[in-house]
């Protein structure tokens, strides 16, 4: 085993990552863990929440606060799993499509759109995990968590079915948690591998 690829199960201050590889028929875990994407003194849901009634000064600083320390902590989150991984070697990162095509430059323009608004503060941990791919040289693979294992099993030759079953055992074989998050990271990890395989186009 020589490279694999981190899929991302991300959620709001938080996300899940499982480092995987494929040999020849079989899926194999290297690694699965929680990793914190907030300091515990800021909210996770700045936009939505803690912003609605503060001054615009305010609500841009604290804006800033948690962009800053989502990006710390998710450059840091996966400098340490890559190291610890060593001498193998991540190439890519697996994610869902994020949640909005960027995110927005002021609080105000969050507030004035009710979908954004319900958005936004799930875009500032995906964007910390994809800016901190990209700061390590990781290219970033997204993915649709409605078809990504039917598209990860055409990739692997088997059926939807079939290759969430295996995905699935992880959990028996490890104990929990385990749960549809993992098993979906796993088949975006899967495809993003396949899909920087000097063996695959």
């Amino acid at each position: 085993m020589s490279e694999y690829s981190i899929g991302i199960d991300d959620h709001y201050a938080w996300a899940n990552l499982v480092s995987i590889t494929v040999s020849g028929p079989n899926e194999v875990l290297l690694d699965r863990r929680r990793v914190e994407l907030l300091d515990e003194a800021l909210p996770a849901s700045p936009y939505h929440h803690d912003t609605l009634h503060m001054p615009v000064s305010d609500a841009e600083t604290l804006v800033r606060d948690v962009r800053t320390s989502a990006s710390s902590r998710a450059t840091s989150a996966l400098s340490s799993l890559i190291n610890e991984l060593a001498p193998a070697t991540c190439r890519t990162i697996a994610i869902r499509v994020p949640p909005l095509s960027h995110l927005p430059a002021t609080v105000a323009e969050v507030h004035a759109d009710t979908w954004m608004a319900n958005r936004a503060d799930g875009m500032i941990y995906h964007d910390a995990l994809t800016r901190a791919a990209d700061q390590l040289n990781l290219k970033v693979c997204y993915f649709e968590k409605a078809t990504i294992l039917e598209v990860a099993s055409h990739a692997r030759g088997t059926t939807a079915r079939d290759l969430e079953r295996r995905l699935k055992a992880f959990g028996t074989a490890y104990g929990p948690p385990w749960r549809k998050g993992h098993v979906v990271a796993c088949a975006g990890a899967i495809l993003a591998h396949i899909s920087v395989s000097p063996d695959h186009g």
